[in-house]
């Protein structure tokens, strides 16, 4: 796990709420002569509490209380248009699931929270479950952009700098983890900032934080990482080497990679030389391709190989076919029926999220295709074909290699959204 501890901000990040702030805001504004906030206004003050978005507009002193009267109470009337983004809620049940603790620090304020309800609650009700620990901007001398918000987390948790990824949508979420010395994710799938935000991760799709936060750093050993570099340097070499002496040289640059992978993980150095030394050329990915197929009564396919274990059907991509045409193949040979691949789901690192790693890289395409015709008939790679409902997924018989949880869980976030943006790693 690389980060013990996530943390959000609320407004743009975990929730679309921005309209919901900003129409009462500009209905005042008019009411007041003046002109409704510009694309580049409403980026500003959408990190803002209350108090310093007042400031910013140069909002009479005299008529303060009355102007924020007015906009709560037009937030209010707007809160029906307050949601959760897409996939929130199955990665924040998916993240606390794998043991993260998760957090919320925001610009709202337990003020506001009494005076508009749960719409502007710091921890909204069908977050709370996930929720630990929480800080508004009113607990802190200097909310954000300054650091006070993450450095008072830290002390209500003691969680440490280096076990924090703090999650946000604006320049003030960004400045207040950089003074921090937080590692930052800037959430894009509310809104698209102007230029590079040089966050420490952007993220298009809140299921792209379960692929940072729950990879380790070192997910492979060194030794291992340096077998598979010189591995690479020794089939480059040969892809344009002109000298017989330099061919052989390289040649035993492969043969201490496969020697040094057998070392360190006790595999068969045959089985490595077979896997890592029949590929010729500059050294790519291969590419493993898998169907997510759902029923009227939203249940997953699952194939049943003949081990026993589980997978979503799927297979390497063979040359000369697409992702697409190569997850048809595969689905009518191991689940004996038609499909229609529709729409990408994710193309990820296997390594990263699959165990036990391979020693070559993998990227694994994910596909969500339409169910067509086919009874199901036993053959050389399957025994079984079967729909699962999430909670009936058989865990413990699944085969880890190719099918997890953590893709099982995905492949079910795209089902439920309504918008879903690919995830490329």
């Amino acid at each position: 796990m690389r980060f013990k501890h996530v943390i959000f901000d609320v407004d743009g990040t975990l929730y679309d709420s921005l309209n919901a702030s900003i129409k009462p805001l500009d209905e005042l504004l008019t009411k007041m002569g003046r002109s409704p906030l510009t694309q580049e206004q409403r980026r500003i003050v959408a990190g803002m509490p209350a108090a310093p978005t007042l400031d910013y507009l140069d909002i009479p002193q005299d008529i303060r209380a009355d102007f924020s009267k007015k906009w709560f109470d037009g937030i209010s009337r707007y809160a029906s248009e307050v949601k959760l983004f897409p996939e929130v809620r199955a990665v924040l049940s998916f993240l606390k699931d794998a043991g993260v603790k998760l957090g919320v620090v925001t610009s709202r304020t337990r003020d506001a929270e009494k005076l508009i309800g749960d719409v502007g609650s710091v921890v909204p009700m069908d977050i709370a479950p996930f929720i630990g620990a929480s800080v508004s901007a009113d607990e802190v001398d200097n909310p954000k952009p300054a650091p006070d918000s993450l450095l008072r987390y830290m002390q209500l948790t003691g969680a440490q700098r280096e076990e924090i990824l703090y999650v946000g949508d604006t320049l003030s979420d960004l400045n207040c983890a950089k003074q921090a010395g937080i590692a930052f994710g800037y959430a894009l799938w509310g809104s698209l900032p102007r230029e590079n935000p040089r966050a420490d991760y952007c993220f298009l799709n809140p299921w792209e934080i379960v692929n940072v936060a729950l990879t380790d750093r070192r997910s492979s050993s060194l030794i291992e990482k340096w077998a598979l570099e010189i591995q690479a340097i020794g089939q480059i070499g040969l892809t344009y080497v002109k000298d017989d002496f330099d061919r052989e040289r390289f040649a035993r640059l492969r043969e201490l990679s496969c020697e040094m992978l057998a070392a360190g993980t006790n595999e068969d150095i045959d089985i490595l030389k077979d896997a890592l030394c029949f590929d010729k050329g500059y050294i790519t990915p291969k590419l493993d391709t898998r169907a997510a197929i759902f029923n009227e009564q939203h249940e997953i396919l699952l194939v049943q190989e003949k081990s026993g274990k589980w997978s979503l059907p799927g297979g390497w991509c063979d040359d000369g076919l697409t992702i697409f045409e190569n997850v048809k193949k595969e689905v009518r040979e191991e689940a004996c029926m038609e499909v229609v691949p529709v729409k990408l789901i994710a193309i990820t690192d296997r390594n990263r999220h699959h165990k036990p790693a391979h020693p070559y890289g993998v990227l694994k395409a994910t596909v969500h295709c339409l169910p067509g015709r086919g009874d199901f008939t036993p053959n050389i790679e399957t025994i079984d074909r079967k729909y699962f409902r999430k909670e009936n997924i058989p865990v413990d018989e699944l085969r880890t290699g190719t099918t997890n949880m953590e893709l099982i869980e995905m492949c079910f976030a795209y089902h439920e959204s309504t918008k879903w943006d690919p995830i490329v790693e």
